[in-house]
């Protein structure tokens, strides 16, 4: 009888884990994160976006938006490729069982800002197929208080730690999917990126007035896509798609006097301010 019992549960088991996996790099995901101060206090939130893909030695990678790294998954897995580097870094595994450990990659370069993987060796501690986000999904709960959720990623931010330096102490607030929201860590709101002082202060025209070429600064975390340019009459001088953390601003475009810039983040304003043209 035991054994027979023995031999359904294997049976259960196996269909459980092997499902078909549901990807997460899928356009029009969208994830939106919360970040922490050392006090516990909100310090900012953004959204992270699939914005396009490449192909890098004949594999296809997601571009993720402000982040350098491509990332792609493949049999339960996902995988980055650091900047510059020729070798993946495994940055979730699906395919893990209760007691396995995971080594999170301590050397990953300047593209894994992994400020909460002191210990890089995690142990999973459970894993089920819950019903989340309209779907069943694979969840794999760690002995560090983070959960990895199948097409989803990490509770804690999109991946473990997140993959930027902001991500200090992130925490998923809601997941966007086929244009459904769900909500994570008990929030009820996705706390989108809305006009925020810390990305006002870091937003900076430098030299101003402007003789010759100036240029605005952006932060990386702030999602920056355009900037409009006003004369001191109210009409658009010109509007400008961002890719870069950056843009110039050169005088012999403009005529002599006062002007006003507006920044946007995925298309909402973010900061206005002049600058003079001498």
């Amino acid at each position: 009888m035991k054994t027979i019992i023995s031999f359904f549960v294997f049976l259960f088991s196996s269909f459980l884990f092997s499902q078909e996996y549901i990807p997460m790099l899928e356009q029009g995901n969208v994830w939106n994160i919360i970040n922490y101060d050392a006090l516990g206090n909100t310090y900012f939130n953004y959204t992270r976006s699939i914005t396009g893909t490449t192909i890098i030695n004949g594999k296809t990678y997601s571009i993720i938006s402000n982040v350098q790294c491509p990332l792609r998954e493949e049999g339960g897995k996902v995988y980055g490729l650091p900047e510059g580097g020729n070798e993946e870094i495994v940055l979730m595994d699906f395919t893990l069982q209760t007691d396995d450990i995971f080594i999170y990659p301590v050397d990953y370069g300047p593209c894994f800002a992994n400020w909460t993987m002191l210990n890089p060796n995690l142990t999973v501690i459970n894993r089920t197929v819950e019903f989340i986000a309209g779907m069943d999904r694979i969840v794999i709960e760690l002995d560090n208080g983070e959960s990895w959720v199948e097409g989803v990623g990490s509770t804690a931010a999109l991946f473990p730690g997140g993959l930027s330096a902001w991500d200090i102490d992130s925490r998923l607030s809601c997941f966007t999917f086929n244009g459904d929201t769900y909500f994570f860590n008990g929030y009820t709101s996705c706390a989108i990126l809305s006009v925020d002082s810390f990305f006002k202060n870091q937003i900076t025209l430098y030299p101003n007035p402007v003789t010759q070429t100036s240029v605005l600064k952006f932060p990386e975390e702030a999602n920056i896509d355009a900037v409009k340019i006003y004369d001191v009459s109210g009409r658009l001088i010109s509007k400008e798609s961002i890719n870069e953390n950056y843009y110039t601003i050169e005088a012999v475009k403009y005529g002599s006097g006062l002007y006003f810039y507006q920044v946007f983040s995925e298309g909402s304003l973010l900061k206005s301010d002049t600058f003079i043209i001498k």
